[in-house]
């Protein structure tokens, strides 16, 4: 696939469900794309869909849990692509319960994908944005990393966590011209949260996120959006 100078490469995780899903289909028509998650056969499914509408894309599954894997998706993604310029860090899990009752290895799980994922893609995509002296990274927090709540303490914990990394690797890299910005939506209809077909008075659809996704990744290479607190409106059918 030949990419052109001039154009974005965009590296999308977490792409097979949800907002990853959604922010692939927002992006297909204008970037070019590399779409990674856990199953082959969801990520060609996807990967049809999108070249079917004219979209360039590439499937390449990871398991962003193990550092080999994380590695070997960023090599694969530039032998296909050239490079990468924009990093979308969406891929995510929750494991929810009180402090005292929670194990220790759903704390570090949570932890593992929520930050450490973030941190060793970034780590990895960071030594070319730097000498090219461009590009973006858009991390996927959520407003439980702005404001804790009952039963969230693993989760909440990765997402400030998130946030501070997202803080701090912007001071790291401005100088560079790389954006970074944090996106925090608060509850999106998902299987995430619940049953997709679940309709409360205040939720936000995964192209509401999308939507923000797209301004951020179509913004001018002079300005960076720092942080986004999405919240949902009233939804017309409860008004």
């Amino acid at each position: 696939m030949t990419v052109q100078s001039k154009e974005k490469v965009v590296l999308v995780t977490g792409a097979t469900r949800g907002i990853g899903h959604a922010i692939a289909e927002k992006l297909a028509d204008t970037y070019p794309l590399i779409i990674t998650g856990r199953s082959g056969d969801h990520l060609n499914a996807l990967k049809k869909k999108l070249t079917d509408m004219g979209g360039r894309v590439e499937a390449i599954p990871a398991d962003l849990s193990s550092p080999e894997e994380i590695k070997t998706l960023v090599e694969a993604s530039v032998r296909s692509m050239g490079r990468i310029d924009c990093l979308i860090n969406n891929a995510g899990m929750g494991i929810f319960g009180r402090v005292d009752e929670i194990q220790e290895k759903d704390f570090r799980q949570v932890l593992e994908l929520n930050l450490m994922a973030p941190f060793l893609l970034t780590k990895a995509v960071l030594p070319d944005m730097i000498a090219r002296k461009a590009g973006q990274i858009i991390n996927i927090s959520s407003v439980a990393g702005l404001n804790g709540f009952k039963g969230g303490g693993a989760y909440a914990a990765s997402k400030f966590a998130l946030n501070g990394f997202t803080e701090s690797l912007r001071e790291d890299v401005k100088e560079f011209g790389i954006a970074v910005t944090a996106v925090c939506p608060g509850g999106v209809r998902t299987e995430f949260g619940g049953s997709p077909a679940s309709v409360r008075d205040f939720v936000l659809e995964p192209e509401d996120v999308a939507h923000t996704v797209r301004y951020l990744v179509d913004e001018s290479e002079s300005a960076n959006t720092k942080l986004i607190e999405l919240k949902p409106r009233r939804r017309p059918d409860f008004r």
